[in-house]
């Protein structure tokens, strides 16, 4: 599996995994071992317009389907996250390490804010206590500043090889 998606795809699996076995507690660590803020970032940056979409369609009906929401509001945060990320790619490229980790924990923050706003509609349930706040900040944080190193891994395993260059004939 060379392919940026197929890797994203595991990257995906892989943190449900972490995820399904992680810790059964409420407020920041919950929400901050669910890293899939930080893949959805990198889906953004790495994949063009239609594997964006498709990408964002699997992993989100999947996440919808083994969370049981009804709703498919992980289709819609994945979806709209990874757009946003991927309609400001051409800045993110550019920028600083710096400037990349701030972009990620706001993404990341937002990625948490609407899946937070979603479930709220989901179940009807119309709170926003101060400390679940302070979780989304903090799994903003978490997610954000790991995305940068997913990142640099993502890259550096997508490099193709360098290819000796053969001199073309005109004719």
């Amino acid at each position: 599996m060379n392919s940026v998606f197929a890797r994203l795809l595991l990257l995906a699996l892989a943190v449900w995994l972490l995820r399904a076995v992680g810790p059964e507690t409420w407020g920041s660590w919950a929400l901050a071992t669910n890293l899939l803020a930080a893949v959805t970032i990198q889906a953004g940056l790495a994949l063009g317009g239609v594997r964006l979409a498709g990408w964002s369609l699997l992993t989100g009906f999947f996440w919808d389907f083994t969370t049981f929401s009804p709703l498919g509001h992980h289709v819609l945060v994945i979806g709209a996250v990874g757009l946003l990320v991927h309609s400001q790619r051409g800045w993110w490229k550019g920028a600083s390490a710096g400037e990349q980790a701030a972009g990620s924990v706001l993404a990341a923050v937002a990625f948490f804010v609407l899946d937070h706003l979603f479930h709220e509609m989901e179940t009807r349930a119309w709170n926003w206590p101060f400390p679940l706040s302070v979780a989304m900040i903090l799994a903003g944080v978490v997610n954000g500043l790991a995305a940068v190193p997913m990142g640099w891994w993502l890259e550096r395993e997508h490099r193709p090889a360098m290819s000796p260059r053969r001199p073309r004939r005109i004719s």
